[in-house]
């Protein structure tokens, strides 16, 4: 976008004649017009409506309401789509600079069914280095708002698990990410923590057993990660054999490669997945060998 200003003459009636920092001042408002509302909601709502396109629905027929989102750890919005016959809402945020690690992530816990419907919108205008993801409305019940009459035990441990394994953050730990859709684990916000050597976790299954030291849990997630080794054992079979973990990933990373490539030069990502998917294989061995 700071060449599109550039080239349009932006701010030209300013009394800037230092070029330097005329060169300066522009990507910063390009930076800054990413995170906008109205140029997010402009993104989204053009690639909806490509896709609404797409399908062969009338045009006439579609329109986009947006409003604050209710919960999570980054800030956003929450879209309703309307195709004429029925309204579909999704969580949209931003990432700044966009992650392939992150990306991938989302394709592989929607894979394995732990992680809701996924888009990711690339803005037409832009830095080239913010990234837009909308996130299918799943009918999520928070961490926050269960019980332990409502609270699925298993569901929990699956969360703690690919919690350890993916090395996610702001998770299991933070109830307004993650919950239930029925009795089924659902994660729909995270953070990936940052490692000094690798991703891989030779130990995962002695800190699996161990339960609260590395998470701090508290609630029910406390309570969840107290029960004994033999049930988490069997959890742990019984989700690797659901997820089919080593083929999932090598299906979210394709996915993940090939928007980068359809990108070609659009957008620019930091992109050290190869590292990241290696690293996760070699963490899932360890737990397909215990």
């Amino acid at each position: 976008m700071a060449k599109e200003l550039l080239e349009a003459g932006f701010i030209t009636t300013m009394p800037i004649t230092d070029q330097k920092l005329y060169k300066t001042l522009l990507p910063k408002i390009a930076e800054y017009l990413d995170g906008n509302a109205e140029v997010i909601q402009t993104a989204v709502r053009e690639h909806f409506l490509a896709q609404h396109c797409k399908a062969g629905l009338n045009e006439s027929l579609f329109n986009t309401h947006f409003s604050p989102k209710r919960s999570g750890i980054q800030s956003g919005f929450t879209c309703d789509v309307v195709n004429g016959t029925q309204t579909v809402q999704s969580n949209v945020k931003s990432i700044k600079p966009p992650d392939t690690k992150e990306l991938f992530v989302y394709k592989l816990l929607h894979h394995i069914g732990i992680g809701p419907e996924v888009q990711f919108i690339i803005p037409s205008h832009g830095t080239k280095k913010t990234i837009y993801i909308a996130t299918k409305d799943c009918h999520l019940v928070l961490l926050s708002k269960l019980t332990k009459d409502t609270v699925s035990n298993d569901a929990l441990l699956e969360m703690d698990l690919v919690s350890r394994i993916l090395c996610l953050r702001d998770c299991t730990t933070n109830p307004s990410n993650c919950g239930q859709v029925s009795e089924r684990a659902m994660v729909v916000d995270f953070r990936i923590e940052k490692q000094s050597h690798c991703y891989a976790k030779p130990d995962i299954l002695h800190k699996f057993y161990d339960g609260n030291s590395e998470f701090e849990y508290s609630g029910l997630m406390a309570v969840a990660v107290k029960s004994p080794n033999s049930v988490k054992m069997e959890i742990m079979k019984k989700s690797l054999q659901k997820w089919n973990l080593l083929d999932s990933i090598d299906s979210a990373a394709l996915e993940v490669a090939q928007l980068v490539q359809r990108c070609d030069g659009k957008m620019l990502f930091d992109n050290d997945l190869d590292k990241y998917v290696k690293d996760l294989k070699a963490t899932v061995q360890v737990l397909m060998e215990s």
